[in-house]
């Protein structure tokens, strides 16, 4: 998946930065992230305002999680997962997803 294509098809510009890494950089970790978690989420649907809040909690997560076992991704989607479910989020992907 291309995640460039992803951006520009939103309105994402590659290159705007979140925290210390631009979209693309953050888009790369996520779905890399939805594969290795196997998580059923609709990449190619989720719309620019909510890849900006997704990348907005990303940035807050690589703050205030380390990045060991995902723990910066899961903050991430777990704060954003009512979000999520409009993409395919599951219940069991959220248990999946807990650590706390």
């Amino acid at each position: 998946m291309n995640t460039r294509k992803i951006l520009q098809l939103v309105g994402l510009k590659p290159n705007n930065s979140i925290s210390s890494l631009d979209n693309e950089e953050a888009m790369e970790r996520l779905i890399k992230f939805i594969k290795e978690w196997e998580l059923p989420i609709q990449i190619k649907k989720i719309s620019k305002k909510d890849w900006e809040t997704l990348f907005s909690s990303y940035a807050d997560s690589i703050i205030d999680y380390h990045p060991e076992n995902h723990h910066q991704e899961r903050g991430a989607f777990l704060r954003n997962e009512q979000m999520l479910k409009k993409y395919g989020l599951t219940d069991e992907d959220i248990k999946r997803l807990d650590f706390c």
